[in-house]
């Protein structure tokens, strides 16, 4: 159930570019100190600062008072006071008064000589408990489980019980204003409640005001305010029910902080003291308004006890004592200046900063302790802001901060600072608050990082252009915010010609980060620009790169063979012929055979002609190809130039028995008695793909005419194919010829088509 009123604009002071050093307000107190007390037990305290004294009772099992000074050293014990609970000063601070129930007795102690001046009985079985001195009398809570009572003593010394004619469920604990008041309040726990009742105190008698069960299921401790309008009532079950009116119970809306822990008190000028939380820390809350003084933490294990906080008089310390689970190791914890509120000073800065560029700083407050409608919604005191660079190791003020208006978001306000960054060395702001008020001084130094960054840049060019134009490459710097105009942007070419490239002369940048420049390339080709700004001396610098392909003319190219196709094994010779160029002659011949990969044959300059011969051995269909590079002024070229390998198809008629010759031609002689006519053919090279064709003519009429045919039928895997045909069909004494024709695959043919040579055949009737 902690709470707090530090709000988000705590985190502002990790903002990139910005580093800070706090140093809290003097006298601001964040944990209590800690002095462990030599008292086996704890029960109440009690301060009496016109003597310089803390007392502290232990209750049971106890044997007497402990008494220390007002930071908790110094201890001795006034003795013979055995299970002392409840103390309680005189109005005078002549007295503290201590209940001894084991004694049913109050013993009354001179505050000067710390010894006894008297003992109070209050008769058997009563067991007072709890203590307070309302009205010039001192009242006290008496009786055990099931009954109980408030009794008085007189300053004449006179005892008398049974003062309230209520009835009570225990001996009820009591609590009045912590100045002098006719104003007394009781309580007892009964189960889920707790039973409050308030008197006015007048004459020595008591006079109810009011009664009421109130939702506190775990009365450890209350307190009267200071004006005596309102019971302060501390819950751990139910920490926000606790503000209710003296005069009717009734509840009178919230303090400005929950109570949860074990003990409240309230001190001369009404500020609370009390805790949200469970225990481990206490808190000091102002009378009106929001927030709280500041937290004071207790260091674990230990938790603050019940009835274990009490003012100073003069509200300048806050005592609380710490006690562990069982109720031992009692710990002082003393809270000096509880009622002065830490100051946070949180800031944003421009990041990231280059020297001698624009500074923005905002410096902001914040604190647990809101701000009053009579604050004007600003800190009370003075702000001084120093610079601190190398031109001022000892700071200058800075004379005119922007007020920043508070808001919403910021309700303390804060100043802002425009400045120029140095152009070297360091930076920093210190902001010093005065403290005012509830409020304490408060210091940061604000580091400002100066570190040179590199701003983005574009280019724009043109993708291509024309050689001997002119051409404009133009720049756009971009900073993240306000800049310096410093620096100059370098530009390096390559080209064909400079491979290694060269300066072109320095580009001036504008005001607003642009710039240009405007070039004539000589060389076609790839023209690189490599644009680097220097940063001047603000920043980094920065490189982009833009390309131009600039236009080539073309040179004439050819490649040649001496012959269309060949024949397997034949030598091709094969010559490139370039036209004009620049500064390259250089062509480089290849040949591809089908299937295979390029090989170069040559590669060199050509002839005066323009020529580049080679020559190559045909095995296969082939591609020849010329590359030119290109130069400076002409762009490469490459020409190809397809060739054919002329296979050869051989024939062989099978089962002729004689020749014979007609004319000029010699015949092969087939008798029908032979049945069928064979022909064999074989294509050399041959590959596992492609085709064969026959045709069949016969001579009739003085010329030759087709008689039969078959269309492309696959080779054997040998290349070789035989064809039959029965020689029935053949006319007795007919004069006829046949020959193949080879086609390769349509695809990856590794030659040419090629018809073989005509077979010449009569056939004649019966045998030979």
């Amino acid at each position: 159930m902690k709470t707090g009123r530090f709000s988000s604009l705590a985190v502002a002071a990790t903002v990139v570019g910005l580093t800070g050093v706090i140093v809290p307000g003097a006298g601001v107190s964040y944990a209590a100190s800690g002095v462990a007390l030599p008292i086996a037990g704890f029960s109440h305290l009690s301060v009496d600062a016109a003597h310089g004294h803390l007392f502290l009772s232990g209750g049971a099992g106890t044997d007497g008072i402990l008494v220390t000074d007002l930071d908790g050293g110094d201890p001795t014990t006034i003795e013979g006071e055995p299970g002392a609970t409840g103390l309680a000063l005189s109005d005078d601070g002549s007295t503290v008064y201590a209940a001894l129930p084991d004694q049913d007795a109050i013993a009354a102690i001179d505050t000067n000589t710390l010894t006894e001046k008297a003992r109070y009985g209050t008769g058997t079985g009563t067991r007072p408990d709890s203590l307070a001195v309302a009205g010039g009398t001192l009242w006290f809570g008496y009786g055990g489980a099931g009954a109980g009572g408030i009794g008085s003593v007189d300053a004449t010394g006179a005892v008398r019980t049974a003062r309230d004619s209520g009835s009570w469920a225990g001996s009820p604990l009591l609590a009045t204003t912590p100045t002098s008041s006719g104003t007394l309040v009781a309580a007892v726990q009964t189960g889920d409640t707790s039973a409050f009742v308030t008197y006015r105190v007048a004459d020595g008698g008591l006079t109810r005001q009011a009664a009421r069960a109130l939702p506190v299921p775990d009365l450890t401790d209350f307190a009267v305010t200071a004006d005596g309008q309102d019971v302060a009532v501390t819950s751990w079950r139910n920490p926000n029910a606790n503000r209710f009116r003296v005069s009717d119970l009734a509840a009178d809306g919230r303090f400005a902080d929950p109570l949860a822990a074990r003990a409240v008190a309230v001190a001369p000028d009404g500020t609370l003291a009390g805790c949200g939380c469970d225990g481990d820390e206490f808190r000091a809350v102002p009378v009106t308004g929001s927030g709280f003084y500041g937290s004071h933490a207790i260091d674990s294990p230990l938790r603050l006890a019940a009835h274990g906080l009490a003012w100073a008089p003069d509200e300048s310390r806050l005592y609380g004592v710490a006690v562990d689970a069982d109720g031992g190791s009692p710990t002082l914890q003393v809270a000096k200046a509880p009622e002065t509120a830490a100051v946070r000073l949180n800031g944003s800065a421009t990041s990231p900063l280059a020297p001698g560029e624009p500074v923005s700083l905002s410096a902001s407050f914040d604190s647990s302790l809101s701000l009053t409608t009579s604050d004007h919604g600003q800190l009370p005191g003075s702000i001084r802001i120093l610079r601190y660079d190398s031109a001022h190791p000892d700071g200058v003020a800075v004379t005119d901060p922007t007020r920043l208006p508070a808001t919403a978001a910021n309700p303390f306000g804060g100043y802002a600072v425009h400045d120029t960054a140095p152009p070297t060395g360091t930076l920093s702001y210190r902001v010093d608050y005065s403290g005012g008020g509830h409020y304490a001084p408060a210091t940061r130094t604000f580091d400002i990082p100066l570190a040179k960054y590199a701003p983005t840049t574009t280019l724009s060019a043109p993708t291509a252009g024309n050689r001997a134009a002119p051409l404009t490459v133009t720049g756009q710097l971009t900073w993240p915010h306000a800049h310096l105009t410093t620096g100059t942007v370098h530009v390096v070419k390559k080209d064909l010609a400079h491979p290694s490239g060269y300066a072109l002369p320095v580009v001036p940048v504008a005001a607003d980060g642009t710039f240009a420049f405007r070039d004539t390339p000589q060389v076609g080709g790839a023209n690189t620009y490599t644009v680097t700004y220097d940063g001047g001396t603000a920043y980094l610098p920065v490189t982009a790169v833009a390309n131009v392909q600039v236009s080539r003319a073309t040179s004439a190219l050819s490649v040649t063979t001496d012959a269309a196709s060949y024949g397997s094994g034949a030598t091709a010779k094969v010559t490139a012929h370039l036209g004009t160029t620049y500064n390259s002659r250089t062509v480089t011949l290849y040949a591809q055979p089908a299937g295979q990969s390029r090989t170069q044959l040559k590669s060199g300059h050509v002839d005066s002609s323009g020529n580049l011969v080679a020559y190559d051995r045909i095995g296969r269909n082939a591609t020849f190809t010329a590359v030119f590079a290109g130069d400076y002024r002409y762009a490469p070229r490459t020409v190809t130039h397809a060739v054919t390998l002329t296979p050869t198809v051989r024939t062989q008629l099978q089962w002729p028995l004689a020749t014979t010759r007609i004319g000029s031609t010699t015949y092969q002689v087939l008798y029908k008695s032979e049945v069928n006519m064979g022909l064999s053919l074989k294509v050399t090279p041959h590959q596992t793909t492609g085709c064969m064709s026959v045709s069949v003519e016969r001579y009739t009429s003085g010329a030759w005419h087709p008689s039969t045919s078959q269309r492309c039928v696959p080779l054997y895997s040998d290349g070789s194919y035989g064809y039959s045909r029965a020689l029935k069909l053949f006319a007795d004494n007919g004069r006829y010829r046949v020959r193949g024709h080879y086609t390769p695959p349509a695809a990856g043919a590794r030659t040419g088509a090629a018809w073989s040579g005509w077979v010449y055949l009569t056939v004649r009737p019966g045998r030979p």
